[in-house]
């Protein structure tokens, strides 16, 4: 009898099971209801990527019909010289002196929903060659003046060379048959030319002076020269640069101009934004759990409700999507932001705590409403972003400590 009693005891003892602790089951539920939204997440990556891809297709195609991004060569003189047996040899003179002057009008064209800044340039060329062939006798002088997209000039460019007044040309090459022994050989180039994203030039003569002036009030100057004096105002800025030669010759293709960016990129904002979706859904979801586990009157939340809530703080991504297409960012920000808030606070008051916490509801809507602020300064301050990201970070480390000093996570 007692060795049956012994192996009852010992079967009992061996098929005994630790209950898993409730407070731990229910945090590895929520980890679960975590790791599950990871899926709806990259669903919406991949709409983003799909509306970036709609977004270049319009752009490329506006370029394509306006003009592209535009860059001034320098120009260049070549001298025909007769040779032995009617042969002739071409001859290029140095450009010594190198002036051009850009007054850019910047606008939007749109196409569909989307608008793409594009410009019309006032282009003014001066400056002069050094002839070192002496006596140009009856010989074709060709000035040859190239754009990177002859698509965008807005009529015919107009030059002053070897005359006194400005003469219509219709190609980028204007040739001349001369007399002439001068030793410097001015001439003039003037014409409108569209384009888009960008304007620069390449500095190629023995003195260059750049300027360029624009009502496009967020320029990128870019190339290989800072200007040596700019101003960037609301309605516009101006930029100029001098370069000598030996600065100039230390680049195979030197280049300096302006770049008409927009000033925020939504989708980039949004994409930025979509970075930090899981640290917000983690946020949220341990502010509930810490409810749940430290409340005085305790109330369950069901993981379903969990699944649900993160649902409806996914749902915000896709509303900053759509709205940022039709206005500012911020604006797409905060309408999305209002929404969820609003929609998370309702059914926390209503389902989660059965209209008998009003403060619950309240607090959660407040810590929502300081997570959104603080997202939103992470990506207005892309610099200083990773520094005010820790602070904040080790400050909720700091109250979740403190809010649950007195829980028993034993028990």
């Amino acid at each position: 009898m007692a060795n049956e009693e012994n192996s009852l005891e010992l079967k009992s003892y061996c098929n005994f099971k630790p209950k898993m602790n409730s407070k731990i089951k229910k945090f590895y539920i929520v980890l679960g209801m975590l790791l599950l939204l990871l899926i709806p997440i990259m669903f919406i990556y991949g709409l983003l990527d799909d509306r970036e891809n709609y977004q270049r297709e319009a752009i490329a195609k506006v370029k394509q019909a306006w003009a592209g991004v535009q860059v001034i060569n320098a120009p260049s003189v070549n001298v025909k010289i007769p040779g032995k047996k009617g042969e002739f040899t071409t001859k290029e003179l140095a450009l010594n002196n190198y002036d051009i002057e850009i007054l850019a009008n910047t606008e939007y064209r749109k196409k569909g929903m989307f608008k793409v800044p594009v410009y019309t340039a006032d282009v003014l060329i001066k400056g002069d060659f050094k002839n070192t062939y002496g006596n140009i006798n009856n010989l074709d002088t060709t000035l040859e003046f190239k754009v990177s997209d002859s698509k965008g000039f807005v009529s015919s460019p107009e030059v002053k060379f070897f005359s006194k007044e400005f003469e219509h040309v219709n190609s980028t090459e204007y040739t001349k048959r001369v007399n002439s022994s001068a030793k410097i050989i001015p001439f003039e180039i003037k014409y409108q030319l569209r384009g888009s994203d960008s304007i620069s030039v390449v500095p190629n003569g023995q003195y260059n002076t750049i300027e360029i002036e624009g009502n496009w009030a967020n320029p990128e100057f870019i190339g290989n020269f800072l200007p040596k004096e700019k101003e960037v105002r609301d309605d516009g800025f101006e930029g100029e640069w001098t370069m000598p030669a030996i600065a100039v010759s230390s680049f195979e293709t030197p280049q300096a101009g302006v770049s008409f960016i927009t000033p925020v990129d939504n989708y980039r904002m949004a994409s930025r934004a979509l970075k930090y979706a899981v640290l917000f859904l983690a946020l949220t979801f341990l502010a509930f759990f810490i409810f749940e586990i430290a409340a005085e009157k305790k109330r369950p939340i069901h993981q379903l409700q969990y699944l649900m809530m993160g649902g409806a703080m996914l749902i915000f991504y896709l509303l900053l999507i759509s709205c940022s297409e039709l206005m500012a960012f911020w604006a797409a920000y905060t309408i999305a932001a209002i929404m969820t808030i609003t929609l998370i606070g309702l059914y926390t008051y209503n389902i989660i705590t059965a209209k008998q916490d009003k403060k619950f509801a309240l607090i959660i809507s407040g810590i929502m409403l300081m997570l959104y602020i603080f997202f939103y300064v992470l990506l207005a301050i892309e610099d200083f972003s990773l520094l005010i990201g820790s602070l904040v970070l080790f400050a909720v480390m700091a109250l979740i400590m403190y809010t649950t000093r007195k829980v028993d996570w034993f028990n």
